[in-house]
């Protein structure tokens, strides 16, 4: 290949990845949503999701489906040291007791290891504070087996799309930095 074949070829390449780049929400996140990093956690989250407010310790990342508000995210991005296992026992018992009225577990997970990430998934339900029906919910603790630095991320609403579960499940991630864990 000649010189000036070689630059068209790089050409199409660059423009071919740069295309490909615009299809994330960036920092790897796929299209139409956010990579959000806060403390040690990683989770993505759709682009058109807004900051719920301030949530009780140690949920202090919160993102919501808009107005209406019927499908919100809780992180809890500096859970502190556990395995995902003891971490999750923690917040459970925190559900169950006074959290979340008529609080059932519906199914969970051993801790899966996939090496640098354990984690534990539960799914559940309770009854709205309003009377109204009853809402679903699914609950992640994530530790790095090497540091036992755990986050969890919680989903809940009347009715969570498969697609939305999904994503933020395969997104979880814990992060090696200097944050520390609430008290």
């Amino acid at each position: 290949m000649t010189s000036p074949h070689r630059a068209a070829a790089t050409g199409v390449a660059l423009a071919l990845s740069l295309a490909l780049a615009g299809c994330s929400g960036g920092s790897g996140a796929p299209d139409g949503w956010t990579r959000v990093q806060d403390g040690w956690l990683q989770v993505d989250v759709p682009d058109d999701w807004t900051d719920a407010g301030a949530l009780d310790d140690p949920w202090t990342l919160s993102r919501h489906d808009g107005d209406d508000a019927t499908v919100e995210l809780a992180g809890a991005p500096t859970l502190g040291y556990y395995r995902a296992a003891e971490g999750r026992g923690i917040l459970l018992a925190s559900m169950q007791v006074g959290g979340y009225p008529d609080f059932a577990v519906v199914e969970q997970s051993d801790p899966v290891d996939s090496g640098d990430l354990e984690l534990t998934r539960t799914d559940f339900t309770y009854a709205a504070q309003d009377g109204g029906d009853r809402l679903e919910g699914v609950l992640w603790v994530g530790s790095d087996p090497a540091t036992t630095k755990a986050v969890a991320v919680q989903l809940t609403g009347p009715d969570l799309p498969a697609d939305v579960v999904d994503q933020v499940q395969d997104s979880i991630a814990v992060l090696d930095t200097d944050a520390t864990p609430g008290t």
